[in-house]
């Protein structure tokens, strides 16, 4: 069900409303005074094309080919030719939420009044939004240069009419799908074609997305990093405020508030400790590792939405001052060096979790719990070992996909081009952090569950909240069985967030 609409160009936009236009809960408003803003810009390149004054893109050619005149019968055709050559994307389709993330913001950026579209390039995309046509856009193409030229050109193709769309479950010609939907075609007549291509909107889109979901997989993994503290029964020492005062980290501070918070009451922790039991660094240290996560989390935020409040264009329509500038603002260095560091904090937080999974299962470290966390004969169950694998084998990945990709430019464009963010694979690379990430902290979760229930002693009110909530639609490992569907029941929970409801309404 949809909610009231957001309104373009209107206020600065957040992750949230990026979340929620993507999950089709909202639909995009186009409000009279950003109309009157887009029409101001529409009418100066209007001018300036009957003028025949140089403007990238308008009336000159583009990248290496920036020298050449284009006739003014032939600049329709300009536009199509663009959209058409750059409209190639390679590999699995992105999700459709990231498609339509794109679209929005996209649009917004369109709607500041500084790319000189006609309002209707606005309107095409709101409708089709409205009516769920998503543009077919696969993972691999752009480099982040002059933007998401690849990613962005599939989706005008399809603001064209041309290409596929995929509409209630299926994937049909865009034209078909527009004409059934009753949504109008654009038709290219000026500067269209590269204003929708141009810019940063794809990886900030799915940027956006990765990170609305990776604070909610961060604040799960601090549950489950509570629920192993009490089940290999560490030290509330290392949460001590004072801590955290003589080391002013903000992550820090907030991680181990909401640690002593959630164990609260419990009978499993230690209050004291002696200099000759110190907790391992994975219960110790948790405060300093996940709030540095935290804080790496803050920065992304930080950085993605000043790109959702900007606009990535070149060049930029200053129809007051009649202007024309021409600049770099669609190079994608700021997203690209953000997703990089985001994905680093993310593949941080899965060693976190993979060591303290393989201490809760080790007989030799975990206290005193069973091997592998399941009662039985020896050597007769294997209990969590295989989930282990699963862990250890998604920890070695995150490990190789933690490589930086913004500092791996390769030059495009006949060295026009000669420096490139890479933020398009910088978003691939982290997308698939994440999912593992998710499902790491799905793995401790269940893990730690089982082990606290294998102790005798009461859980902290928040821990117990947590242990209600995975037990409400995951049963104790009695006997082993394949827990594909138990991670997939826990992950849900994660992703849909009802395991965190269910521990903040409770501490």
């Amino acid at each position: 069900m949809q909610s009231a609409g957001i309104s373009l160009g209107v206020r600065p936009w957040t992750i949230a409303d990026v979340e929620t236009i993507a999950a089709g809960r909202a639909t995009l408003e186009f409000p009279a005074a950003t109309r009157a803003a887009v029409e101001r810009s529409y009418a100066f390149v209007q001018a300036i094309a009957a003028s025949n004054r140089p403007a990238y893109g308008l009336t000159t050619g583009c990248g290496p080919l920036s020298a050449h005149r284009i006739d003014p019968a032939a600049r329709q055709q300009f536009q199509y030719n663009l959209v058409r050559s750059h409209a190639v994307t390679l590999g699995p389709a992105h999700p459709t939420a990231f498609v339509r993330a794109a679209m929005a913001v996209r649009a917004n950026v369109l709607a500041h009044g500084m790319s000189g579209v006609a309002p209707q390039t606005i309107e095409t995309i709101c409708g089709m939004l409205k009516h769920g046509l998503h543009p077919v856009v696969s993972e691999i193409g752009s480099v982040g240069a002059s933007g998401d030229l690849l990613e962005l050109a599939q989706i005008a193709l399809a603001v064209f009419g041309e290409g596929s769309v995929t509409l209630d479950g299926g994937t049909r010609p865009a034209a078909e799908a527009m004409r059934n939907c009753g949504v109008e075609p654009l038709v290219p007549r000026y500067r269209e074609g590269i204003a929708l291509i141009n810019g940063t909107s794809f990886h900030t889109a799915g940027a956006a997305l990765l990170l609305a979901r990776a604070e909610r997989v961060a604040d799960a993994a601090e549950i489950a990093a509570a629920l192993s503290f009490e089940a290999l029964h560490g030290s509330t020492e290392a949460l001590d405020a004072a801590l955290a005062h003589a080391r002013p980290h903000v992550g820090h501070a907030a991680v181990a508030a909401r640690l002593r918070r959630r164990l609260a009451g419990s009978q499993l922790v230690r209050t004291d400790c002696p200099a000759a039991t110190q907790d391992a660094y994975t219960l110790r240290c948790i405060p300093q590792i996940a709030g540095s996560v935290s804080d790496v989390l803050a920065s992304t935020r930080a950085v993605v939405e000043t790109e959702l409040r900007s606009v990535t264009d070149n060049p930029l329509f200053v129809a007051d001052e009649d202007r024309i500038v021409h600049g770099g603002n669609f190079h994608g260095q700021p997203v690209a060096l953000a997703l990089d560091h985001f994905k680093i904090g993310l593949v941080e937080l899965g060693v976190l979790i993979e060591r303290r999974l393989a201490r809760l299962l080790d007989a030799k470290l975990n206290d005193g719990l069973p091997a592998f966390l399941i009662r039985g004969g020896p050597g007769v169950h294997n209990g969590f070992m295989g989930l282990q694998y699963c862990c250890s084998s998604m920890a070695a990945e995150n490990a190789v996909l933690a490589t930086p990709a913004s500092i791996h430019s390769v030059p495009t464009n006949a060295n026009n081009q000669d420096i490139v963010s890479m933020g398009p694979v910088a978003l691939r690379h982290a997308r698939r952090v994440l999912d593992n990430v998710a499902r790491m902290t799905a793995i401790e979760c269940l893990a730690a569950a089982q082990a606290v229930e294998l102790r005798a002693g009461r859980c902290g009110t928040g821990t117990a909240a947590a242990l209600a909530a995975v037990r409400a639609v995951i049963p104790p490992l009695t006997d082993d069985r394949p827990m594909t569907d138990d991670v997939a029941r826990a992950l849900q929970l994660i992703d849909d967030g009802s395991l965190q409801r269910s521990v903040d309404a409770i501490s």
